[in-house]
This record gives C-alpha cells, sequence and structure tokens, in this order.
C-alpha cells in the first residue's frame, strides 16, 4: 500500500511538472511570435476598443463594432490589471494559449492516449495555435472556445454530466468573438447531443446544457442591462449587420473544387490521412 502511494505521488508531481511545461512553453511561444512584427490592421484590432472600455466608453453603445466583443472586454481586465501596454496585449493572447494546450493534453489523457503522445500533440498544439496570430483576435478566441466545448461535451458524457451546464457558456464568449463558425459549430454540437441522448435513451442529459442556455441568457440580459445597451442596438450590430455581410459574400461565391483541393490541401491530406487509419483499426478490432 505505502508503494503504492509513492508511486501515485511520484507520478502526479510529473504530471504537475508536465503542465508546467506545457504553460511555459505555450505562453512563450506565442509571446515571441507576437514580437516578430505585426499586421496594421489585425494586429491592433482590440486594442483601442480595449483601452475605451476602461474610459467608459463601451462597445455597441458608444462605438460601433463589427465583430464581437468578447475579446474587447477580457482585453480590457488585461489592460486593468497590468496597465495599457504591449505587454499586457500580448500577455492575453499567450496565457489563452497556454490554456488551450493544456487543455488539449488533458483531453487527450482523457481519451486514453498515451502521455508520451498527449504530450507531443499538446505541444505541437501550442506551437501552431495561438502564435499565427500573437495577439488577441477573434478567430483564434473563437475557435478555440468552440474546441473548449466540445472537450467539456466529452469530459461530461464520459466523466460528469455537470461539464455540459458550461457549454452554452464557452459557445457563447466564442459567437460574441466571431459569429462564424461558431454558429456552425453550436448546430453540430446540438446534433450530436440529439443523437447521444436518442441512441442512449438518457434524454436526462439535455438538462444540464438547457439549463446553462438559460442561465446564460440572464446573464446576458443583465449584462446588457448594466452597460444600457438597447436591445436594439445590440441586434443590429451583433446579428443583423454581420448577417448582411455574410450574405454579399454567399451572392458572390464561386465554388471551384480545383481551388478548393489546392487551397486546403494541407488540411484535407491530414483528414483523409486519419479517416484511413481509423477505418484499418476498426477493420482490425471487429476481426479480433
Amino acid at each position: 500500500m505505502e508503494k503504492r502511494l509513492k508511486i501515485f505521488m511520484t507520478d502526479n508531481i510529473k504530471e504537475k511538472i508536465l503542465v508546467i511545461f506545457l504553460f511555459i512553453l505555450a505562453f512563450y511561444v506565442n509571446f515571441q511570435s507576437a514580437n516578430k512584427g505585426v499586421f496594421p490592421i489585425d494586429t491592433f484590432l482590440h486594442y483601442d476598443s480595449a483601452s475605451r472600455i476602461l474610459e467608459n466608453t463601451y462597445p455597441i453603445k458608444d462605438f460601433w463594432v463589427v465583430h464581437g466583443i468578447t475579446i474587447d472586454y477580457l482585453q480590457s481586465v488585461f489592460f486593468f490589471i497590468f496597465g495599457n501596454n504591449w505587454l499586457a496585449y500580448v500577455a492575453h493572447a499567450s496565457l489563452f494559449n497556454s490554456l488551450i494546450s493544456i487543455s488539449t493534453y488533458i483531453f487527450f489523457n482523457h481519451l486514453g492516449v498515451k502521455k508520451l503522445y498527449s504530450c507531443v500533440l499538446a505541444i505541437s498544439f501550442a506551437v501552431l495555435a495561438y502564435p499565427i496570430s500573437g495577439t488577441p483576435f477573434i478567430d483564434q478566441h473563437a475557435i478555440f472556445f468552440c474546441l473548449l466545448a466540445f472537450y467539456f461535451f466529452s469530459f461530461g458524457i464520459k466523466a460528469k454530466l455537470k461539464y455540459l451546464f458550461f457549454i452554452p457558456f464557452l459557445l457563447g464568449l466564442a459567437f460574441f468573438s466571431k459569429q462564424v463558425p461558431t454558429i456552425y459549430f453550436a448546430f453540430v454540437l446540438g446534433f450530436l447531443f440529439l443523437v447521444y441522448a436518442f441512441v442512449n435513451k438518457d434524454y436526462s442529459i439535455l438538462k444540464y446544457p438547457l439549463l446553462g442556455t438559460i442561465t446564460f441568457f440572464f446573464l446576458l440580459y443583465f449584462f446588457l442591462e448594466l452597460q444600457n445597451i438597447s436591445i436594439k442596438s445590440f441586434l443590429t450590430q451583433i446579428f443583423y449587420y454581420p448577417m448582411s455581410i455574410g450574405g454579399d459574400r454567399y451572392a458572390a461565391l464561386n465554388i471551384d473544387i480545383k481551388k478548393i483541393l489546392s487551397n486546403y490541401k494541407f488540411i484535407l491530406l491530414p483528414i483523409l490521412i486519419s479517416l484511413f487509419l481509423i477505418k484499418t483499426n476498426t477493420v482490425k478490432c471487429l476481426k479480433t
């Protein structure tokens, strides 16, 4: 018994050291990437709006926004704590890169992947996730909040159903970072919920995301009232205007299969390889 306890404590210490290593590495890589250069528009997209929040000038109510407001308010917290400076701006994205990388490591462990492979995958994720932007950006925040929602979905159905309560909050933060592709992901995840409930004949799992959704909308309404933001302005800037942009882009859409295969070859190729490996492993399992 004492020997097993020592082994458990040793493994626990190693796990903590590994998590700390991932945190530092992900933070450092993104911090370095952010300081390699800037894009005139994208890099400073949220700097001014976050600064204005601290001056009691709020998005939607006092100035027009063409994207979500999640990053603006999160960045204002970093400016409030660390001061209105470039380091606080980059620290936001670097910290988020660390958190999503550690969450990815935990997710792979949860799936039963060996710790070494989980660590390699998490390191690869840390290098490729937020560093392509370096600074807080709507696409990264939206995608990674959606990814966290999927992690919580997996944790919820396999470990504790209470995790499912937080999925609407993560999707809400993702949506108010960038509406697309969050809305598509929300529909897919909702479909997975229904399929899982139907296949397992267990509709009780739906109460957790439903309760989370009700709570999220209540808090959203309270937030709008607290900021004195009118519902009309909120709907116009967050919903109607982005929909009009999307409508124009859809009307001008020209689908070219050759162009799609050429532009997305580095995305499609790993997907095809993964599908092939899944099929091969499935056939082997069925034979055994």
